[in-house]
């Protein structure tokens, strides 16, 4: 049985891109940062790219939110918008750190 628990963005980050619009205002694009687990779920079929709609089954037809075709654009869609997986924790594993300070300590 699929996974029905619906998409929520670990965070939502203001984009380097915007349009000025004719009258003055600026419309920002945003980032959605996601979990892994959500990013597989989208690669395999199970979720729409564009709406995060949750599907029953992988690779419906259309998405019955938006209407968007998912077995024929969808794989194309996620890699020409999809930025890549980006870490939101720290960069050195707890262990390498624990490391590093021994190794600070030992040589003063």
């Amino acid at each position: 049985m699929a996974d029905r628990r619906p998409v929520v963005p670990l965070a939502i980050e203001p984009a380097d891109q915007a349009i000025w619009l004719p009258g003055g205002r600026r419309l920002a694009a945003s980032q959605l940062i996601l979990s892994e687990y959500d990013i597989g779920r989208m690669r395999a079929g199970y979720v729409c790219a564009k709406c995060f709609e949750v599907f029953d089954r992988p690779w419906p037809e259309r998405c019955r939110t938006c209407g968007a075709p998912i077995r024929t654009k969808q794989a194309e869609y996620f890699a020409r918008e999809f930025g890549g997986v980006e870490n939101l924790g720290p960069s050195v594993s707890l262990a390498d750190e624990l490391e590093r300070l021994k190794e600070e300590g030992n040589g003063s």
